[in-house]
């Protein structure tokens, strides 16, 4: 009879053991897994779509983060969390990096201020340096930018290339006296005018042959060459008039 007292005793506590892990365990378990939902892959779709798939299985969004690729459909789904397959709650936020070019920002002005200078400021506004050219500027020193292939105030994004031209210095640029003699005076200070020399001190002379305000004589002599942005003054010696 204890033996049977014992059996019947021992069965009970694992009754009320099963119980007890059926109740507070495994059914919790089957209840929570049936109220649980399997994300959906949302990768290679766009947010309207991926918002349509949400929706039908009662779960929402939120933009974690954007970034911006160029070869890559603004607004398409790039990474999600929680990852497809897995089980979440009813009305859980899945949280999405998508695919957004920033804001579009507006080229700076370059010109007359330093190769160096301009990568600096290219560079702060993620904008690629893509080539740089030279040429001779008699307005701009050595290394100073005189052209860039995107003019100022013009929208531009992100890794965009530009491309500047910077100088050289000076051409050495010359200009050469001009062959006076035999002209009248108006011309011959146009002339001069037009090649970059100043018109002097005139004297006169007296000429039977040539006709009044003739050039007979300039104080320096024609083809002689200077340096463009010298100032040279030239001294003429002209017919007296009647």
């Amino acid at each position: 009879m204890k033996i049977v007292r014992d059996y019947i005793l021992i069965l009970g506590v694992i009754g009320l053991l099963i119980g007890l892990l059926f109740n507070n365990i495994i059914l919790p378990l089957y209840v929570n897994w049936n109220d649980e939902i399997r994300v959906p892959s949302l990768t290679h779709t766009d947010l309207t779509e991926a918002e349509k798939i949400l929706t039908e299985r009662k779960l929402h969004f939120a933009v974690k983060d954007t970034v911006y690729r160029r070869d890559i459909p603004d607004r398409f789904i790039m990474d999600q969390y929680p990852e497809a397959g897995q089980m979440v709650k009813e009305n859980r936020k899945i949280q999405l990096t998508i695919s957004l070019p920033p804001a579009k920002l507006e080229m700076p002005d370059l010109i007359a201020i330093t190769q160096r200078q301009a990568a600096i400021a290219l560079e702060k506004l993620g904008l690629m340096l893509s080539a740089v050219y030279t040429d001779s500027s008699d307005l701009y020193e050595k290394t100073v930018v005189i052209e860039q292939s995107v003019a100022a105030g013009l929208p531009v994004a992100p890794g965009d290339s530009i491309y500047l031209t910077v100088s050289l210095g000076k051409r050495n640029l010359k200009k050469t006296m001009p062959d006076l003699l035999n002209k009248g005076l108006d011309e011959a200070e146009r002339v001069l005018q037009k090649r970059g020399f100043t018109l002097g001190e005139i004297t006169f002379t007296e000429s039977d042959e040539l006709l009044p305000n003739t050039v007979v004589s300039q104080s320096i002599a024609s083809g002689k060459v200077f340096p463009k942005e010298r100032m040279v003054t030239v001294d003429l010696i002209i017919t007296e008039g009647f």
